[in-house]
């Protein structure tokens, strides 16, 4: 924020100082009074009112007012890059900060899948187990077949065996 006079602030803008007075007036410009009691004006609000400033290097007739005005220049060059240096900086620090949320909330969606993924692999499992509980072993059938016959057969093997046992006795 570099303060000019209004004879500096008009040779910037290549307007009449009665113009700068004017604008001030109306409120499109705004200015600052010095402790010494002399009107100066933002060379920022320059730049917002006009656009562009012009160096005034075609008056030649006050070279250390045009260094001045150089110097304001340079100055406010300098403090807008900072601007931007420390905006850039907020940036980045922001960016890593939704990097760092997005690569957790991957993280998580991740072993949710996983925990998905087993839980679907513990269902298939249970499907296949229950329908071999399900379905009749060939030995049961060739059982059944046999068991017509054999009346006995549906007996379990001790009842067979004392059957077989008892049948052999008698029939001697």
């Amino acid at each position: 924020m570099a303060l000019v006079s209004i004879t500096e602030a008009a040779k910037l803008v290549r307007r009449n100082r009665s113009t700068i007075y004017r604008d001030i007036e109306k409120g499109r410009l705004s200015k600052t009074v010095s402790h010494e009691g002399e009107t100066q004006i933002d060379t920022s609000e320059l730049l917002r009112t006009y656009g562009r400033l012009h160096s005034g290097e075609d008056d030649e007739d006050e070279p250390a007012s045009h260094d001045k005005v150089k110097i304001a220049l340079l100055e406010e060059r300098n403090r807008s890059l900072e601007r931007a240096l420390a905006l850039e900086a907020e940036l980045r620090k922001v960016k890593d900060q939704v990097t760092n949320e997005l690569r957790a909330r991957l993280a998580d969606k991740e072993s949710v899948i996983k925990v998905l993924e087993s839980k679907v692999l513990f269902l298939e499992y249970d499907k296949q187990v229950e329908s071999l509980s399900t379905q009749p072993r060939e030995d049961d059938n060739d059982a059944k077949r046999q068991g017509d016959d054999d009346p006995g057969a549906r007996q379990g093997w001790w009842a067979r065996l004392l059957h077989k046992k008892h049948g052999s006795s008698l029939s001697k």
